[in-house]
């Protein structure tokens, strides 16, 4: 799932300051304190950050994209689907030799 871009610029801006509280986060871009903590709800609920008893927020995913992430798991499936069609091609036309063989 693709973050909306308000979402995606509070997540850039908590990887940029690290820990932040919602005051903060409503400051930076120019909302509502409450506008904020619903993007941050909206954010906790997705998994990409935390928010601790004092209203500090924190990011989880801190290294890897989760969309890159998931694109690398594509590739590697997709690597591991075509070797199995290789193989299922192969047994195949080992299949069909062996039956031209007994008829023969």
């Amino acid at each position: 799932m693709e973050l909306t871009p308000r979402l995606q610029d509070i997540i850039n801006i908590i990887k940029n300051k690290g820990d932040i509280n919602v005051q903060d986060i409503a400051l930076y871009l120019k909302v509502s304190p409450k506008t904020a903590k619903g993007y941050i709800r909206e954010l906790v609920r997705l998994g990409y950050v935390t928010v601790d008893e004092g209203g500090n927020i924190k990011l989880l995913i801190k290294g890897e994209d989760p969309v890159e992430k998931i694109s690398k798991i594509i590739e590697i499936h997709e690597s591991e689907i075509s070797l199995l069609r290789k193989q299922l091609e192969e047994m195949r036309e080992e299949i069909q030799k062996m039956k031209k063989r007994y008829r023969s």
